[in-house]
C-alpha cells in the first residue's frame, strides 16, 4: 500500500484544552486563542488520519471509512459545534477528484487493489478548519501520480508566503505535476493539474473564505495575507485536467437560510438541526442524521431545501472516466 505522509500513533480519546493560556509565550510562539484553536483541531486530525491509515485495505468499504473517520473525529473533539466534524468525509475513487461521500441508502461500494482513493475531511476548534487529504493507492503503477502531488504540495508550500501572488503558486504547481508521467500497459500516460480545482482560504465557520490558490498560472491578482489559513490543493489527474459535476450530491451548505418560507414539517425540522448544530459549516446527511428522530433519511429533504436555494450543493468532481483515468 502506498501512502504519502505517514504518522504515528496516538489515541483516539477526548482531547483536552490546551494548559497554555493566551498571550502566554512558548519557545519563540505568542499563544493567542484562534491558535491555540488550530492546534487542538490540527492534532485532532493527525490522529484520526494514522488510525484510518493504519486501517485501510481492499475490501474495506467506504461507508467503514466515513464511520471511522466520523467516530474518531467526535471522539477527540466532543463538545465542539456539530463535535468537531469541519466538514464531510470525502472518500472519492479514481476519476472522481473529490467532493464524494456516501449518502445513507447508497449501494456501498468496496476498495480494490487497483483504486486510487482521496480520504479527505475536516476537523473544527471553535470554527477554526483544519482542512486536509491524503491518498493512497495498492497499484503501484499509480505511484508516480501519488509523487506527482506530493512534489507539487512541497513546491507550493515552499512558493506561499504574505503579498505572494496566488497565481504564482499555481505556475509553480503545473510545472511540477505537468513534469510527471507514468506507464501504463507500455503505454506512456502525462500527468496533468486539474485546471479548473483551487485550493483556498479559511475563515471562521467557512471553508471557502473567498480566495482561491488555482492549480494552474491565470490571471488572478489575488495575493497572500498574514495571519490567514489556506487550503493547498495539489489535484494531479491522468486523464484531461478539468472536472466536471457528477450525480448524488452529499455535501451541503447553508447559505440563505432565510430566502425562503419553508413549511414541510421535515424540512423545517432539517433547517432548525442545520442551524443549531451546524451552522455555515459544509455538512452531508450522515452528518443531520446524528441529530434526526424521523425514521428515513434526511437527504431529500437537504435536496429540497437546496432546490429552494437555503443550501448551497456541492456535487462530486469527476474527471473522464475511462479505466487509465485517476486523480489525486
Amino acid at each position: 500500500m502506498t501512502v504519502k505522509q505517514k504518522l504515528s500513533e496516538l489515541p483516539i480519546e477526548l482531547l483536552e484544552k490546551s494548559c497554555h493560556k493566551p498571550g502566554e509565550v512558548t519557545g519563540k510562539t505568542l499563544q493567542t486563542d484562534v491558535l491555540e484553536n488550530a492546534r487542538r483541531a490540527a492534532e485532532a486530525h493527525r490522529r484520526v488520519r494514522y488510525h484510518l491509515q493504519n486501517s485501510l485495505r481492499p475490501g474495506m468499504s467506504l461507508s467503514e471509512i466515513c464511520d471511522l473517520v466520523e467516530n474518531s473525529t467526535t471522539t477527540l473533539l466532543k463538545g465542539e459545534l456539530n463535535d468537531g466534524l469541519g466538514f464531510p468525509t470525502g472518500v472519492s475513487l479514481n476519476d472522481c477528484a473529490a467532493h464524494y461521500s456516501v449518502n445513507p441508502g447508497d449501494q456501498d461500494i468496496f476498495l480494490k487493489e487497483t483504486d486510487v482513493l482521496k480520504v479527505d475531511f475536516g476537523t473544527h476548534v471553535n470554527g477554526v478548519i483544519m482542512d486536509s487529504a491524503f491518498t493512497v493507492t495498492w497499484d503501484p503503477r499509480m505511484d508516480k501520480l501519488l509523487e506527482a502531488s506530493k512534489e507539487a504540495t512541497e513546491k507550493g508550500i515552499k512558493t506561499m508566503g504574505v503579498d505572494v501572488c496566488v497565481s504564482e503558486i499555481g505556475r509553480e504547481i503545473s510545472e511540477v505535476i505537468s513534469s510527471y508521467e507514468l506507464t501504463l500497459d507500455g503505454r506512456r500516460v502525462p500527468i496533468r493539474p486539474v485546471a479548473n480545482l483551487n485550493g483556498h482560504s479559511i475563515k471562521p465557520y467557512k471553508i471557502h473564505g473567498g480566495v482561491s490558490i488555482p492549480l494552474v498560472e491565470n490571471n488572478d491578482s489575488d495575493r497572500l495575507e498574514a495571519d490567514g489559513f489556506y487550503a493547498l490543493e495539489t489535484f494531479a489527474t491522468t486523464g484531461n485536467g478539468t472536472v466536471r459535476d457528477g450525480p448524488n450530491c452529499s455535501h451541503f451548505m447553508l447559505t440563505n437560510p432565510n430566502k425562503f418560507a419553508v413549511s414541510n414539517p421535515k424540512n423545517v425540522k432539517v433547517l432548525q438541526i442545520i442551524k443549531k448544530h451546524i451552522k455555515t459549516l459544509p455538512f452531508s446527511a450522515r452528518f443531520i442524521d446524528r441529530y434526526f428522530d424521523f425514521k428515513t433519511s434526511s437527504l431529500i429533504s437537504l435536496k429540497n431545501l437546496a432546490m429552494l436555494g437555503l443550501l448551497e450543493p456541492y456535487p462530486p468532481l469527476h474527471d473522464i472516466k475511462r479505466l487509465a483515468c485517476k486523480s489525486v
